[in-house]
């Protein structure tokens, strides 16, 4: 009896189900255990991370560049091709950060016109030119650089005639091309001289006027020559783009003038013997007789000052 109830017992602790552990050691084994551990998911936490700085990181700022910079690539199509000038654009030139609305093309001083009609219309744009550029100079500065401007197209072509010749003959006999006449190599030197200067509106104005954007622009005055002794490089190369602005543009003339004077360091004085003064110091600058030019000078701001005011 006893080795059956001995038996009996053996073979129900064989059959009893072994107890399980505790919550705690189920949880560590499941830990441990190789065969239930996840996959790591580090890579694809580091990806959303790195795609997350991605989107949120601050967009950067374009950088502000002047609008002939922004146009150069359209423009240089029409500009001269030949001609490298990296030295001459190597400065940067300043930046706008409001940029003025196109200009709206001006028409012409009929050549035809009565002394008067054409005195009145290129002062009517010689203001315009001057406040468009200095409107934030008094008045009396303003009219005072304006008649500077009349004074010497009229002294330079009677506002007659846009290729320098005998007085009252258009007959182009000389280098000079405008109502204010520009030589060649005074052209380049003062649109050279400006981009250094990156007198920033001024510019973007010509370049506007012109209808090539400032690089463009700046491309064709450099093919231009130098100037020279004897003259050379006074004249223009048969059917040069500059040329035909200065000659088929009162607009752009009056305000490549206004630019010109700009670089000059002392600004304009007042009254018409002292224009004439600086006009043959700084503009004129040698002449055979400078008494009688400065004398003629005087006497033509005279005359148009009294077609004007009457």
């Amino acid at each position: 009896m006893k080795k059956k109830s001995a038996t009996r017992g053996k073979t129900a602790r064989a059959k009893a189900p072994a107890p399980k552990p505790p919550a705690a050691a189920r949880t560590r084994a499941a830990t441990k255990s190789p065969t239930t551990r996840r996959p790591a998911a580090k890579p694809k936490v580091k990806a959303k991370r790195a795609t997350r700085r991605a989107t949120t990181k601050p967009a950067r700022t374009a950088p502000q560049i002047s609008w002939g910079a922004m146009v150069d690539s359209l423009n240089a199509r029409v500009a001269m091709h030949a001609v490298s000038i990296p030295d001459v654009l190597a400065r940067q030139m300043a930046s706008a950060t409001v940029l003025p609305p196109p200009l709206v093309r001006a028409a012409n001083v009929e050549a035809g016109a009565p002394d008067a009609q054409r005195a009145a219309r290129f002062l009517s744009m010689a203001r315009a030119c001057v406040t468009d550029l200095h409107g934030d100079r008094p008045q009396a500065a303003r009219e005072n650089v304006a008649r500077f401007l009349l004074h010497m197209a009229w002294h330079g072509s009677r506002l007659r005639y846009r290729r320098q010749g005998a007085r009252d003959v258009q007959d182009g006999a000389g280098p000079g091309r405008g109502l204010v006449p520009f030589e060649a190599h005074r052209a380049k030197d003062a649109l050279m001289r400006l981009t250094r200067a990156a007198a920033d509106r001024v510019t973007h104005r010509l370049g506007d006027i012109a209808g090539l954007g400032w690089p463009g622009l700046v491309r064709c005055a450099y093919s231009l020559p130098d100037w020279g002794p004897g003259g050379r490089g006074a004249a223009f190369p048969d059917g040069h783009l500059l040329e035909n602005l200065l000659e088929r543009n009162d607009q752009f003339s009056l305000y490549l003038a206004r630019a010109a004077l700009l670089l000059i360091p002392p600004a304009v004085p007042i009254g018409n013997n002292n224009h004439a003064e600086y006009w043959h110091s700084f503009w004129q600058i040698t002449t055979p007789d400078p008494d009688a030019a400065r004398l003629a000078f005087r006497r033509d701001a005279d005359a148009v000052d009294a077609l004007i005011d009457g």
